[in-house]
C-alpha cells in the first residue's frame, strides 16, 4: 500500500493541532492510522530533546525558548517536505 501524503496545512499550528488530535484519539481508522504514523515520521528528525520541548507545557522562559526552537526547526522541515505551506 502506498505511503499517504499528508494534507498540506497552513501553518504549525495546524500541523500540531491535527497531530495531538490524531495522538489522543483511541479509536483510529486505518488511514488516521497511516497518517498517523506520517505525521509522527516528520516530528521524530527532531532531537529528543526538541521533541520534549514540543510537547512541554512549562511556562518558564527558558521552556518557551526550547519550544519556539523545536517550533522553528519543525516547521523548517515540514516547509521543505511540503507539508505545511511556506
Amino acid at each position: 500500500m502506498a505511503a499517504m501524503k499528508p494534507p498540506p496545512y497552513s501553518s504549525l499550528a495546524a500541523f500540531l493541532a491535527h497531530y495531538r488530535a490524531l495522538s489522543s484519539g483511541a479509536s483510529r481508522t486505518a488511514d488516521e492510522d497511516r497518517l498517523f504514523a506520517e505525521l509522527s515520521a516528520a516530528i521524530a528528525i527532531l532531537s529528543p530533546e526538541l521533541r520534549a520541548a514540543l510537547d512541554s507545557s512549562d511556562s518558564t522562559a527558558s521552556a518557551r525558548r526550547s519550544r519556539e526552537r523545536a517550533e522553528l526547526h519543525l516547521r523548517r522541515e515540514l516547509v521543505a517536505r511540503g507539508i505545511v505551506s511556506d
